[in-house]
């Protein structure tokens, strides 16, 4: 089985998707039903889990060339992260998928998060070291997400996102934000909206400086704000030379696990 699996990791691709079957013994399958929709999502589960212990718990929000309906074609990325610390990982991982044609916004959204609410209840979950990582289309998830929800996360894991929404929206859709979005949508310095709305959160950014999809001034600017809003605790790495495909290298930070790991809400006090 353990053969088969790293077939089916190095066969997979961070930004695409892959024909190869993804093992429900290594990635087991849930479901959650939002608006009359059911929606599969795969989660990873330390095999040395503590049943009695509390666990953290990652929701990880894929980029866009993973979009449909498969449940297989999120766990690219990820699960090369896990392979790449011997199935190690001391947390659990959500991998929800987001409809084709969709975004993180709407019921995609509100199914990654119920998902990630019923994970938390199903494996005794720590509600104070949930962490939210996202990847492209998913980076934008997590900066999104991090603004709603402020407060949710221990910490943040924006890779090659965008932070603000655009600027030209379709007509009715600027309404239907929620007010926080709508507020970083209409103002002259969204960096400041999300970098105020955050707070204290623990943040570490990744981006590539040759990002030519999303431009890495996101990740620049939204870390300047941050810093200038007197959180004192965001990091942020920038790979030279690199484009879009930043997933596969910030995922293998050697410190990236240790990092989560010391992230928990009021851990100031």
């Amino acid at each position: 089985m353990r053969i088969g699996l790293i077939l089916v990791i190095v066969a997979l691709v961070a930004f695409g998707c892959s024909d190869e079957v993804v093992a429900d013994t290594e990635f087991p399958t849930r479901s959650v039903t939002v608006n009359g929709t059911e929606y599969q999502y795969r989660i990873y589960v330390p095999e040395k889990r503590d049943p009695n212990s509390k666990i953290p718990v990652m929701l990880y929000l894929h980029g866009s060339g993973a979009r449909g309906s498969d449940n297989q074609s999120q766990v690219s990325g990820v699960a090369e992260f896990i392979r790449n610390q011997g199935g190690a990982v001391p947390f659990i991982i959500v991998m929800p998928q987001c409809r084709e044609g969709g975004a993180w916004t709407g019921d995609n959204n509100q199914q990654a998060l119920k998902a990630l609410d019923d994970v938390v209840k199903e494996f005794n979950g720590d509600v104070t070291r949930l962490y939210l990582a996202g990847y492209s289309m998913g980076g934008n998830g997590t900066w999104q997400n991090g603004l709603i929800h402020a407060g949710k996360f221990a910490a943040l894991v924006p890779i090659a996102g965008e932070v603000a929404p655009r600027r030209e929206l379709p007509p009715g859709m600027l309404e239907a934000l929620p007010p926080k979005l709508r507020e970083a949508a209409v103002s002259p310095d969204p960096y400041k909206v999300f970098a105020e709305g955050i707070g204290s959160t623990a943040v570490w950014v990744f981006h590539g400086s040759n990002d030519d999809a999303v431009p890495v001034t996101e990740s620049r600017k939204v870390v300047e704000a941050l810093k200038k809003s007197g959180n004192a605790n965001v990091a942020y790495s920038e790979y030279e030379n690199v484009g879009h495909d930043s997933l596969g290298r910030a995922l293998a930070e050697p410190k990236l696990i240790e990092w989560l790991s010391a992230q928990r809400l009021n851990s100031a006090k």
